[in-house]
């Protein structure tokens, strides 16, 4: 007999089927929004590696998925390093407008706008940078004029 799979294991497929309802049902029902792959990826970083999967990572993100989950070993970083690479820049935007950090480094010690400097998606660099500069006007506004 075959093992059966869990919740977390079903709305995993569910992100790789892009079945949003799919998905918010068996969230009701219990499944865990973190659940990693042999891969290290979770739901939220399948999704964001897919520029058809973006309504399902607005989903998935208005369910509580963490943004800022890492994915360790060979192909490491957040769900923001994996839309960053693939040039998915309204993915990107949607994790910084949910408090995605873009300064967190992954496993070669880039940050997401490195790897898409690196890609050569000028328009996701774009994207960063302006929320970049946006959160660092902030942080002058809030701790006065300073070097940052």
């Amino acid at each position: 007999m075959g093992q059966q799979q869990s919740k977390g294991e079903l709305l995993f497929q569910q992100v790789s089927y892009g079945n949003a309802e799919g998905i918010r049902a068996l969230r009701r029902d219990g499944a865990d929004l973190e659940w990693m792959d042999r891969e290290g990826k979770t739901p939220l970083i399948l999704a964001c590696m897919n520029s058809e999967l973006y309504d399902v990572a607005k989903t998935l993100i208005e369910l509580g998925a963490n943004v800022n989950a890492y994915r360790p070993a060979r192909h490491a970083g957040t769900p923001l390093h994996h839309a960053a690479k693939r040039g998915l820049e309204n993915t990107v935007k949607l994790l910084l407008s949910h408090g995605a950090n873009p300064l967190v480094l992954n496993d070669d010690c880039q940050t997401p706008l490195e790897v898409a400097r690196a890609k050569g998606f000028s328009n996701v660099v774009r994207a960063i940078e302006s929320h970049i500069c946006l959160f660092s006007g902030w942080m002058r506004e809030f701790y006065g004029p300073t070097f940052l």
